[in-house]
């Protein structure tokens, strides 16, 4: 294996802590930059729904000890997205989803049962930033790269240091440095729609809501505006930090009870201005508000959430294109396929694709293809695959929730 290769991952998300831990296992060199003083400075999400995408992703790039904690601190749901009647919160269908794997990337799935997860972001992403505590830099603003050579490029930050490596991946999210830098013809856009977070208590759930809220993947209703209410439960085996005590890791995961998040959403236009400046409660109040016509119990559920733990989201999706200019650096995740979660499939494929990297660069490093060859390889396949789950998830979008078309191309 080459001693002289080095991947330096600009962005901390779980896309780039899958990548980090894949090379961790293959024992290819990485360091991770991340702009965020801490791993915990801002507020990212609560609930996620895994697919088989981002579940054989933690079977192939962590450490057996790290596994078995992710599957002790997940909950394994029903595999159905099921349709609430907005007057009643009564579950009236239950859809199957399915996952699309694509051919040949997980080669050993078993015998084809249909597994689902729900997650908790916060939990998933400690337990992937689990012994790479040596490899990242936390307070490190991307400014800019150089390519130096074929195989080396040195990225500098704002505090005026650099690093320098053999390739370099930006992993940082939807508002990316490095796409402007590498790929100015990805653009996104404004997908039209606002959502509000919130995290409920699941006992209130259980009185108040349908009993699906606790066992499917998620579940939606929405009205003739397309305001829609979204509930999706994260219950715990075992609590995160007695998980982890159990197995003897030395992992400081916090106390966390289990919750279903609440999502009120809609059009832009249903949002007072108001909201972009309210504090959490108020955004509690604006989401009951704007369901307060539904079920008896619709607009009394969100007022049971904590609030201190809502926020709003303006939603954005990535424009599909190409990614020219072949070179050592290349992007993953959000950075380059960012969409709205009407399919929750967007940790998924970022998890994916940082292990499909992993595997790239690790034939790299054992001298099995060049840089260049792998690279471009795995850009065929991420594009491929990214931009059409960002169509289905856009079309789903524009059906359920009234979102922008991609043909309508927005504030890009």
């Amino acid at each position: 294996m080459s001693t002289d290769m080095k991947v330096l991952i600009i962005g901390s998300g779980l896309g780039g802590l899958s990548l980090a831990q894949s090379l961790r296992r293959s024992g290819v060199p990485f360091e991770i930059y991340e702009r965020d003083s801490t791993p915990f400075d801002r507020s990212q999400g609560y609930r996620l729904h895994l697919d088989g995408d981002a579940i054989n992703t933690v079977g192939e790039v962590l450490t057996p000890d790290l596994q078995a904690l992710f599957k002790e601190t997940s909950q394994w749901t029903e595999p159905y997205t099921s349709i609430m009647m907005p007057k009643s919160l009564r579950v009236v269908k239950r859809l199957l989803t399915k996952d699309d794997l694509g051919q040949g990337v997980w080669p050993n799935t078993g015998d084809g049962t249909l597994i689902h997860a729900n997650v908790d972001r916060a939990t998933l992403r400690r337990i992937l930033l689990s012994g790479l505590e040596d490899s990242i830099h936390f307070g490190k603003k991307f400014e800019r790269y150089k390519i130096l050579a074929e195989d080396k490029v040195i990225a500098h930050f704002v505090d005026g240091t650099s690093a320098t490596g053999s390739c370099l991946v930006g992993a940082d999210g939807v508002n990316s440095h490095v796409r402007v830098q590498r790929a100015p013809n990805l653009a996104t856009m404004d997908a039209g729609i606002t959502a509000i977070y919130g995290r409920l208590p699941a006992k209130a759930v259980q009185e108040l809501g349908p009993k699906e809220a606790l066992e499917d993947i998620f579940l939606i209703a929405s009205d003739e505006r397309k305001v829609f209410l979204g509930l999706g439960s994260v219950i715990f085996p075992t609590s995160p930090h007695e998980a982890a005590n159990e197995l003897g890791l030395d992992i400081e995961l916090h106390p966390r009870e289990s919750y279903v998040v609440c999502i009120v959403g809609g059009r832009h236009e249903f949002f007072p201005e108001a909201h972009r400046k309210a504090t959490s409660a108020e955004l509690q109040t604006i989401a009951a508000s704007l369901i307060e016509g539904w079920s008896d119990n619709a607009a009394p559920l969100v007022r049971t959430g904590d609030s201190e733990s809502f926020f709003a989201v303006h939603m954005r999706t990535s424009v599909p294109n190409t990614l020219d200019r072949p070179a050592n650096v290349t992007l993953l995740g959000d950075a380059v396929h960012s969409m709205t979660p009407s399919l929750g499939r967007g940790a998924n494929l970022a998890m994916r694709h940082g292990a499909l990297l992993g595997r790239h660069l690790k034939r790299v490093a054992g001298g099995q293809g060049s840089l260049a060859n792998e690279l471009a390889a795995y850009e065929a396949s991420m594009l491929e695959y990214g931009f059409k789950v960002v169509r289905e998830a856009a079309e789903i979008g524009r059906q359920r929730m009234d979102q922008i078309p991609l043909d309508n191309v927005v504030d890009a």
